[in-house]
């Protein structure tokens, strides 16, 4: 008995229920002829950002030296890491690098990024040519933690990639023109 009247009610709903396009026949059946011109196409393409990670948890960390190497349509930073002993002073090179992360703005030309377990910065800051790719890097200290942010400003549009090495630790950074 209670299976016939919960199928009845089903059936009530489905036989009750409208489904499908009513069209009022009284209302004009008017088509509209619409061009391209109708439709707002502009819109700027967003370039997707690039994002590099990697590293290692560390801590103690020197950032001792920056390496360069350019061509006409490319260059490479190599970042050379060293480890700190108790009073500060650079010891020797580590095996793996601490953790980084980095984005590349393709619109901004700017690859921006920041690495942890550095407590010093002692690298020299290199200089380009106006023919170089990079037109300026500049770094600050994180507030948040050990480490530093690290910005790097292109003159032109390039494929960036960024990756680190072992043995002995290093963040290395290439760019090269499209």
């Amino acid at each position: 008995m209670k299976k016939m009247l919960i199928l009845g009610m089903i059936a009530s709903l489905f036989i009750g229920c409208e489904t499908g396009y009513k069209v009022d026949s009284n209302r004009s059946q008017k088509s509209e002829n619409l061009s391209m011109e109708d439709f707002d196409l502009h819109y700027q393409e967003e370039v997707p950002e690039t994002k590099f990670e990697g590293g290692y948890i560390n801590d103690g960390l020197d950032l001792g030296a920056i390496r360069v190497s350019e061509s006409r349509d490319a260059v490479r930073l190599v970042l050379d890491s060293y480890r700190l002993d108790a009073s500060g002073k650079r010891v020797d090179k580590v095996n793996r690098v601490g953790v980084y992360s980095f984005v590349y703005y393709p619109e901004k030309r700017l690859l921006s990024g920041s690495i942890h377990g550095y407590r010093k910065f002692s690298a020299n800051l290199p200089h380009f040519a106006p023919e170089s790719i990079i037109e300026k890097i500049y770094m600050d200290k994180n507030p948040e933690d050990t480490g530093f942010r690290f910005h790097i400003k292109f003159r032109d549009n390039v494929n960036v990639k960024v990756f680190d090495l072992k043995n002995p630790g290093r963040i290395v950074i290439d760019a090269q023109l499209f």
